[in-house]
């Protein structure tokens, strides 16, 4: 079996995003093979998740005086800085041997990449909704979108290096208030290929072995190919249409955004969190504070609450299966603790939302409708 192979660097955004929508829906419509294409973007491009609200994951401000794009991915997730040091990872196929659950077609995108990622000697891990760990770090993060044709596009930013401090400044920290300290402990929750190797490995080393991880682990052939003029018109089509439109990239999310925090002592420390809610939903929370941790298992416990209810009882069953899986490392940091004020900064968010005149709902749903001309 031969799938397609398409290599390309430094595109734009818009041109990026609509290749990667028009040849899933091609290949969905079997009109094409499924394909890998690996390819970067124009240094830098900020890019929000389909379902967020664009001014509250972006500093537009700051992304305007940089002259630095900003777009809206088809695909689900958080907002990502892509550029000439972030490897793009996107697989359009229909199904892999009849599976066409999205979860399970994730887990086998995100094997493929940690496959690759060992030939370097690196092992990653596949944890929370959607990241590619390496001992906690955050090294890829991964997103799926279907198409009305029966067709999936997986796509991947893989971080061969990156600017953290151009990074945070582009990108709306989710947590509010964060002190020094603070950051300084998101910097260390990100790895990068070259950090993991100590060598600046080129990004063409990279997606050569990443060429050769998913003809393995999918046991396919790849042909080099380039897009045929059909496929070339389609796609400039959809940039014109969608990628290039006001409306897509600003369109509205009927939930806002309300932070909360909360502190207290535990027999580990001091245990600081901070929520951000969308509505009735934890969207993402941070645990910071004076205790001494394994950042791999507060990792699992920030992603294991993203996109979460916001009930104790819910809240608290979740932890009590990852706590089950890492006794060890979260014996030191009692359970009941960590419920009781991450349900602090809860209500703290609530009361927030509740002395705005916006209203809301459990649900975080998209409308295309009057753009904000932010950027002009």
């Amino acid at each position: 079996m031969e799938w397609r192979y398409i290599c390309e660097d430094r595109v734009s955004d818009s041109y990026g995003l609509a290749a990667d929508e028009v040849m899933a829906l091609r290949v969905g419509e079997n009109q094409s093979s499924s394909i890998l294409r690996l390819y970067t973007y124009q240094s830098s491009s900020a890019l929000v998740g389909r379902f967020q609200r664009i001014e509250n994951e972006l500093n537009l401000d700051f992304c305007r005086k940089q002259k630095m794009s900003v777009n809206r991915r088809p695909t689900g997730g958080g907002a990502i800085l892509m550029g000439e040091d972030q490897l793009g990872v996107a697989l359009m196929l229909r199904d892999w041997k009849g599976t066409k659950a999205p979860r399970e077609l994730m887990q086998h995108f995100a094997s493929a990449l940690s496959e690759g990622l060992l030939i370097f000697g690196i092992k990653a891990q596949f944890r929370g909704k959607n990241d590619l760990e390496v001992e906690g770090r955050k090294i890829g993060g991964l997103g799926i979108h279907s198409n009305a044709s029966g067709g999936y596009l997986l796509h991947c930013s893989l971080l061969v290096d990156l600017d953290v401090t151009l990074m945070l400044s582009a990108l709306n920290v989710p947590i509010e208030k964060l002190e020094s300290r603070q950051l300084k402990s998101i910097e260390a929750r990100i790895t990068t290929v070259r950090r993991e190797l100590q060598n600046n490995i080129t990004l063409q080393e990279v997606r050569n072995k990443m060429l050769r991880a998913f003809s393995s682990y999918f046991s396919v052939e790849f042909g080099q190919s380039c897009y045929s003029s059909k496929e070339m018109e389609a796609i400039s089509e959809m940039e014109s249409s969608r990628y290039l439109k006001k409306d897509w990239i600003f369109q509205k999310v009927d939930v806002p955004d309300f932070s909360g925090e909360a502190k207290q002592m535990t027999p580990a420390g001091l245990l600081d969190v901070r929520v951000t809610m969308a509505g009735r939903q934890i969207k993402a929370v941070f645990l910071g504070g004076d205790f001494f941790a394994d950042e791999s298992a507060i990792s699992d416990i920030e992603g294991s609450l993203r996109w979460h209810s916001s009930e104790f009882k819910n809240i608290f069953s979740t932890l009590k299966i990852l706590y089950a899986k890492r006794e060890e490392e979260l014996s030191f940091l009692p359970i009941e603790s960590v419920c009781e004020v991450i349900s602090k900064a809860v209500e703290s968010a609530k009361a927030i939302s509740n002395e705005s005149s916006v209203s809301y709902g459990c649900f975080v749903n998209p409308k295309i409708s009057d753009a904000e001309n932010i950027l002009s």
